[in-house]
């Protein structure tokens, strides 16, 4: 899936480099790899959260790897669930999302 703007183009969005999406979560929502990281971190793409024209704010850390994400998955834990509107699920901002 190609995300980046062809180079040259005139717009203030670009998706950042090394964030592979791997799964659509519908509404615009995404759950990507950062390829870049060693334990390749898995995040979560969530456009709503963009203010103005400041893209990075969209990007949170879903999981500090894509087995500990995979695992939580398959058990049904994560805040995807339908049982998760009881649970603390608070997503720390993806701090090298304005850096790529």
């Amino acid at each position: 899936m190609d995300r980046a703007p062809p180079e040259g183009s005139d717009t203030w969005w670009s998706w950042p480099e090394g964030a592979v999406p791997v799964l659509d979560w519908g509404c615009a929502m995404f759950a990507c790899v950062d390829c870049r990281s060693d334990d390749k971190t898995v995040l979560l793409f969530e456009p709503n959260a963009i203010t103005g024209q400041d893209v990075s704010r969209a990007w949170f850390v879903d999981a500090g790897s894509s087995a500990e994400w995979l695992e939580t998955w398959l058990n049904g834990q994560g805040w995807y669930e339908e049982d998760a509107v009881d649970r603390d699920f608070d997503m720390a901002p993806w701090a090298d999302a304005s850096s790529r």
